[in-house]
């Protein structure tokens, strides 16, 4: 490459002039108004914003830059003025603008971004009637939906804490006697007489929440305690601080921690977010299009999430279940191959070892959807006139599903704890009521480290790919329309039995 410092200006100039002409030509071929801006005078423009920013650099002076933009306002004003009578808009003016900016832009090395400012300016401009006719197709209760979820994905979501709710519900342990940062023999001192015995672990916190790390517990006299402080950080015990631990109420603290409030209303954010794609789709590709390619795609990020979106729409527009329903069972469908890839990453042989079973029930999924497609085709024209989303946002219906969703985490966690793994096909159907990717990745983990054998890790994987397949037909249940619940329940049954059948025969046979 030519590392010649007059070479590259020029190169910048030349790159400057094609941009000038790009968006000048299209100002000429959109008919502007403004004499002072054919194709001609853009590439002019452009190259002033060019000379003014390599003269500021030379100069170390960024007055020229704004003694050029004034000079091109000048000549803006002036063919403004010329055309006052006439009812013409500004959108040439600014282009010109903009224009002398990505000049000045170029020449100080901020080419690509130049660039890439270029090409949208000219989608902007040549895209003016399917512009102006989007916006006139909007309604005002599609702009409110749409204000509603940008409020609360970035206002109300970076608000909530993104750690678990029993990091606020702890309890005075004690206060720091003695610590001894050689033999790491910490002694507490604590109100009452303790009741913890020689090997008991105690997890400490400074009283503004940080954690310090875990206390073990060797003996105690009086009201003082002694042990083995391990610290996980920077930050060290202080003689007279006062250190916190989680309350005593185990089963409150169980269940305080499972409640992450950001993942929860991510959540809800993410059962918004299906939805207006949804019926963004719908409204441009049409009904049936629409509505399918919104199954797929939501598919590959949510299944759950897409099928609670659906199940919703289905009671806006009782006369689309056939349609919902194909969505519906894409979506859960395209989550068996999903999986497969997911575990083909971190575990290669258990991936060989569930492809069996995953690709029957994603197969038998895609066949029950192309047989409700079919049947969706012969519904009548009225029947699609009928499909009316006047709701595109509808954060009650999120809500509903963010407290159902808590609640399966508060159970998982339960179950995860006061069961273990003896009971590892009982974990793997509660986990895959919330979340299948992650009793994948924990069963793959535990098949790696040799906790479990292959065959039981592959099992409980499709039992938890069974679980969470039965677990989308209870949100439809619960959020939907019983038609689209009847319409749908053989058809994930039907899934389901060729899980089961094909595992039994594959790993227990």
């Amino acid at each position: 490459m030519i590392q010649n410092p007059i070479f590259e200006q020029f190169v910048n100039f030349g790159l400057t002039a094609l941009v000038g002409f790009a968006l000048g030509l299209e100002r000429d071929m959109a008919g502007s108004e403004n004499p002072h801006a054919g194709t001609r005078d853009f590439i002019l423009i452009a190259l002033i914003g060019s000379v003014s920013g390599y003269l500021s650099q030379f100069f170390q002076s960024p007055w020229i830059i704004l003694g050029g933009f004034l000079g091109i306002l000048s000549f803006l004003l002036s063919g403004y003025w010329i055309n006052r009578k006439r009812d013409a808009g500004i959108t040439t003016e600014i282009a010109v603008i903009l224009t002398f900016f990505l000049g000045v832009l170029i020449v100080i090395g901020f080419k690509e971004m130049a660039i890439a400012i270029a090409i949208v300016v000219l989608v902007i401009l040549s895209q003016k009637k399917a512009i102006q006719s989007f916006t006139k197709e909007i309604q005002l209760f599609e702009l409110q939906a749409g204000i509603k979820f940008l409020i609360i994905t970035f206002i109300i979501l970076p608000v909530f804490p993104n750690q678990p709710l029993s990091d606020y519900m702890k309890t005075t342990f004690g206060t720091v006697h003695a610590y001894d940062e050689s033999s790491s023999e910490l002694c507490i001192r604590m109100d009452h007489i303790p009741s913890f015995a020689s090997g008991d672990v105690v997890l400490l916190y400074k009283s503004s929440g940080e954690q310090l790390g875990p206390f073990t517990v060797k003996s105690h006299k009086g009201n003082v305690i002694t042990g083995k402080f391990k610290k996980e950080g920077e930050t060290l015990p202080l003689e007279g601080e006062t250190l916190e631990k989680n309350i005593d109420i185990l089963w409150l603290y169980n269940i305080l921690k499972a409640l992450n409030p950001y993942k929860i209303w991510l959540i809800v954010v993410l059962v918004s977010f299906i939805s207006l794609v949804g019926y963004i789709a719908v409204k441009i590709l049409g009904p049936g299009a629409g509505i399918g390619l919104t199954g797929f795609i939501g598919g590959l990020a949510s299944s759950t999430v897409t099928t609670v979106s659906f199940a919703k729409r289905s009671l806006e527009s009782p006369a689309f279940n056939r349609s919902f329903a194909v969505a519906i069972l894409l979506a859960s469908s395209i989550m068996f191959p999903r999986l497969l890839l997911e575990i083909a990453i971190v575990n290669y042989e258990m991936m060989k070892n569930i492809v069996l079973p995953m690709v029957i029930m994603g197969t038998t999924g895609i066949l029950l959807a192309l047989y409700f497609s079919l049947k969706r085709n012969k519904e009548s024209a009225e029947n699609k006139a009928l499909m009316k989303l006047e709701n595109p946002f509808c954060l009650k219906s999120a809500i509903t599903f963010g407290i159902i969703f808590s609640a399966i985490l508060i159970l998982t966690r339960l179950a995860t704890i006061y069961f273990g793994d003896r009971w590892l096909p009982l974990v793997s159907i509660i986990s895959g009521l919330v979340d299948v990717d992650a009793i994948a990745f924990s069963l793959s983990d535990a098949q790696k480290a040799g906790i479990v054998s292959l065959d039981w890790a592959s099992l409980n994987l499709v039992i938890g790919a069974i679980s969470n397949t039965l677990v989308k037909l209870f949100y439809v249940f619960t959020l939907g329309s019983r038609k689209l619940f009847r319409q749908l329940a053989i058809s994930f049954i039907i899934v389901c039995i060729s899980g089961m059948i094909t595992a039994a025969f594959y790993y227990i046979t």
